[in-house]
């Protein structure tokens, strides 16, 4: 062999083993690019799991702010219902219109009036239903009664409902209006 052949060949040995060494190290690289892309992708699913985590706590913690007095509210509108209908009895009987009753019924219009504006500053409200559609959402029907009026429309409320912020607290007993049987 001559000189040139040794030399071309111990290139070509040369050539080889660099063409080895850039393999290895390619495959190495890219071995050492997929765990940087699994553990960034590790890490991003993380980090989004903590946010949901901490969105979830924020708004269970906003929700017991919000509705934490609900079972309360519930109980205290027994009390409301109770003071509306003793307002009704001495509004409405002619033998509580003389001046000795007066004091007795302005002191119940003070306290019903008290009342609903605690009730308005705790995010409870009356759901006014007189006249508008039957939604069972709002309202529990408790009956229907025969009227000119579109079927499905309310005509009368035996017990007030109420919702806190955006919750049912109570739904509202009514009588809903069906079609005259002719």
């Amino acid at each position: 062999m001559s000189e040139k052949e040794e030399e071309s060949k111990d290139t070509d040995i040369e050539k080889s083993e660099d063409l080895k060494e850039n393999t290895e190290q390619s495959i190495a690289e890219k071995s050492l690019e997929n765990q940087f892309k699994e553990l960034n992708d590790k890490y991003l699913r993380l980090l989004a799991e903590n946010q949901n985590l901490r969105k979830n706590h924020e708004q269970e913690k906003e929700d017991i702010l919000k509705y934490g007095s609900f079972s309360f509210a519930q109980q205290i509108l027994g009390l409301t219902d109770n003071l509306d209908r003793a307002f009704q009895i001495f509004k409405n009987d002619e033998k509580f219109k003389n001046d000795e009753f007066k004091n007795i019924l302005n002191g119940i219009e003070m306290i019903e009036k008290e009342l609903t504006e605690t009730l308005g500053k705790n995010a409870i409200k009356y759901i006014d239903c007189l006249g508008k559609p039957f939604d069972p959402n709002l309202h529990q029907a408790i009956g229907e009664k025969e009227s000119d009026k579109e079927p499905g429309i309310i005509l009368e409320e035996m017990q007030k409902g109420y919702l806190m912020h955006d919750r049912l607290l109570r739904p509202s007993m009514v009588y809903v209006s069906k079609k005259l049987q002719k």
